[in-house]
């Protein structure tokens, strides 16, 4: 059975940023939450877990696809 892949919360350039792991950029956001917000909106939507990083670019913490 193969992996699904996460979405991330990541800042680049001064802002936070959603995407598909080892995938593109899917929105931009001006806040973590916000960023955060929609990331989660996505993963129920399509049964995938979120991984939030830090601005210093640690993760922060998982939430996995059952838990979303």
């Amino acid at each position: 059975m193969a992996m699904s892949r996460n979405y991330y919360v990541v800042k680049k350039d001064g802002t936070w940023k959603v995407k598909l792991e080892s995938g593109p950029y899917l929105s931009t956001h001006r806040s973590q939450k916000a960023a955060k917000r929609e990331a989660l909106r996505l993963a129920r939507n399509n049964n995938r877990g979120v991984t939030v990083n830090a601005a210093a670019g640690y993760t922060r913490f998982s939430i996995g696809k059952e838990e979303v």
